[in-house]
């Protein structure tokens, strides 16, 4: 049984703070010797907690009376709970004030007495006053009260400085959380990685430290985030850092009980438990829910691994894998010098209820003939994907559900593949081929198709967005000056509504291929990501750079771009992330994501 690392291995975190700016391009560098004032600040400093909350009463004698009461995250240093008490049912909106610098909470939906309100978006080592404002059910202001405040708490010393550049008119407005890794836990830290969020200032506004690597962020309806974690559950966590929910799979026919909150797990061959070394195992904390179990009577699920999507229907999409028997003649054509008994690791579409029930299964087994598409890493010298008794034949690394075309879209980064599935109303194990882009293409692309591509994604008007990394690229090689190998953002646009699967096409509509400022071109062989943005820009993320393993010669180091598209290849770009890279440290990053607010969700108008 496999559990595995998203990015095939786990690393940690860096960051930037950069200081705000009037201009609408803003271009601030971290530093250690900054002066206060200036564009280069001061990171390196230590956290300070504070658990004391400050109760406010209601000010000037308005028609309605309530209290605020501020008290710290236990998680976040930047963010506080803010809790309102009111004589009669209201709705609240909180501002938070710090020199020039305003965070505003938009109304809540609930008309209630009492009321719990996460207060998100502050930066690091400033005073807020926070003020507050009642409505009443027809949307009349009947009250107010202010007086309280609160003083975050400095970042993490642990936080690396990296260079940050907006062009604030162009930019897609919001926070962007970036995924920071390294090779190493920097001296108190939880874990190898972490999440920042950096407001259109480029400055740091939020983060998550909390315990064990976790990596493939994203936002819920609920309201909150759902992510990964080591050893491959999934966690659920709100805006101030608490776990909502935990889930952490359980192969067919064993209990699901856990003992000390740590789930009991069947025992599990070493082979298949790879990538581990270095890595913390989850540590939860004492208030954190019991992993809820989930399991499929029909298939055994060893870990889950690179993403999660929330579901319209209120259930969990995830990915896991299982291990299908290989046949002696099998092993012997796709590794002729290979004697070791090994069997094929595939990777499963899970969709489960909050409860750990699953609903439904999708196996690339199942649809994807490994006789003619074995993929690159099935033998002895794969490295890290090759184990003496399984091997990581597909290695998916994203899957998501399409909700006009009811369809489950999966990454298969081993083959070339971005499959289709349908998804069908019954429930239990699902093998409906839709389609395939790439090897083995069931509909004609005009185009390049993608090789080891990351984090498919459907967007607004039905096209797909993809990191397409080029490893293999027909054409290219490393040792070929004039043909270097190179990584790209792609977008495809999928015909595939005619009733008639035949007429079926795709159409490469954009790409974009980066030059770094030294004129190489970007060129990221595992991770990465890319976004269209809600104002049709597209985040780039070439999370690794450099030589894996890593050298001296050519750090690994992140390179993150907004594109303004352009016709049919490029754009501007209006936002950039720079890593800090040296011959001592690297860095990397799994994915980023651009949220337009931290509110969001059902709580808030």
């Amino acid at each position: 049984m496999k559990q595995r690392i998203a990015s095939s291995f786990v690393v940690l975190a860096l960051l930037i703070s950069a200081c705000s700016s009037d201009d609408p391009e803003v271009s601030s560098e971290s530093s250690d010797t900054g002066d206060a004032g200036t564009d280069a600040v001061e990171t390196t400093v230590a956290v300070e907690e504070s658990t004391e909350s400050t109760e406010v009463p209601a000010s000037n004698g308005e028609r309605v009376a309530a209290s605020l009461t501020v008290t710290p995250s236990e998680y976040i240093g930047l963010a506080a709970l803010v809790s309102v008490v009111a004589e009669e049912s209201v709705q609240v909106e909180l501002t938070a004030v710090s020199g020039g610098h305003v965070v505003e909470v938009p109304r809540t939906v609930a008309l209630t007495d009492t009321h719990d309100i996460p207060l998100v978006g502050m930066r690091a080592e400033q005073t807020y006053e926070i003020f507050a404002e009642y409505f009443n059910e027809a949307g009349d202001s009947i009250g107010a009260a202010d007086g309280a405040e609160f003083t975050t708490s400095a970042l993490p010393p642990w936080f690396e400085a990296h260079e940050l550049t907006i062009d604030k008119d162009r930019a897609a407005p919001g926070y962007t959380i970036v995924e920071f890794d390294t090779l190493g836990i920097p001296d108190g830290a939880p874990s190898s990685q972490h999440l920042m969020a950096f407001d259109n200032d480029g400055e740091v506004v939020w983060y998550y430290t909390n315990t064990g690597s976790l990596a493939g962020i994203e936002a819920t309806p609920a309201g909150t985030f759902n992510m990964f974690y080591w050893p491959f559950g999934i966690r659920e966590v709100d805006v101030l850092g608490n776990v909502i929910n935990n889930w952490r799979p359980q192969p067919a026919g064993t209990t699901g009980d856990t003992v000390d909150n740590e789930l009991v797990v069947a025992e599990v061959d070493p082979d298949q438990v790879r990538f581990q070394g270095g890595l913390p195992a989850l540590e939860g904390n004492p208030g954190d829910p019991e992993p809820t179990p989930v399991r499929a009577d029909w298939i055994d699920l060893i870990g889950f691994h690179h993403e999660s999507w929330p579901m319209p229907n209120g259930n969990v999409l995830a990915l896991s894998t299982t291990v299908h028997e290989l046949t002696p003649e099998q092993r012997a054509t796709f590794c002729p010098d290979d004697d070791a008994p090994f069997n094929a690791i595939s990777d499963i579409a899970v969709e489960f209820e909050s409860s750990g029930r699953v609903v439904r299964t999708w196996d690339l087994w199942d649809v994807v003939d490994i006789d003619e598409f074995p993929g690159r890493e099935l033998c002895a010298d794969a490295g890290i994907f090759a184990g003496t008794n399984t091997r990581d034949w597909t290695h998916a690394n994203s899957v998501i559900y399409d909700p006009e075309r009811d369809a489950i879209i999966i990454s298969s980064r081993h083959t070339n593949q971005i499959v289709a599935f349908d998804h069908l109303d019954e429930e239990g194990p699902q093998s409906q081929l839709r389609w395939i882009l790439g090897d083995g293409a069931t509909m004609p692309l005009d185009g390049e198709q993608t090789y080891y591509q990351h984090a498919v994604e459907v967007n607004n008007d039905g096209s797909l967005v993809v990191y397409d990394n080029g490893n293999f690229r027909p054409g290219t090689s490393s040792d070929d000056p004039d043909n270097q190998p190179y990584s790209r953002a792609v977008i495809y646009e999928v015909n595939d509504t005619s009733s008639d699967p035949s007429e079926w096409f795709a159409i490469q509509r954009w790409e974009n291929i980066d030059v770094e400022d030294n004129g190489k071109l970007a060129y990221s062989t595992f991770i990465s990501d890319a976004d269209v943005l809600e104002n049709g820009n597209v985040l780039v993320t070439h999370g690794g750079i450099g030589t894996f393993p890593p050298t001296g010669e050519d750090p690994l180091h992140i390179l993150i771009r907004e594109i303004v598209p352009d016709g049919e290849s490029g754009g501007d770009v209006v936002w950039e992330l720079k890593s800090k890279s040296d011959t001592e440290n690297f860095y990397l990053t799994y994915r980023a994501e651009r949220i337009p607010s931290f509110y969001f969700g059902p709580d808030w108008e």
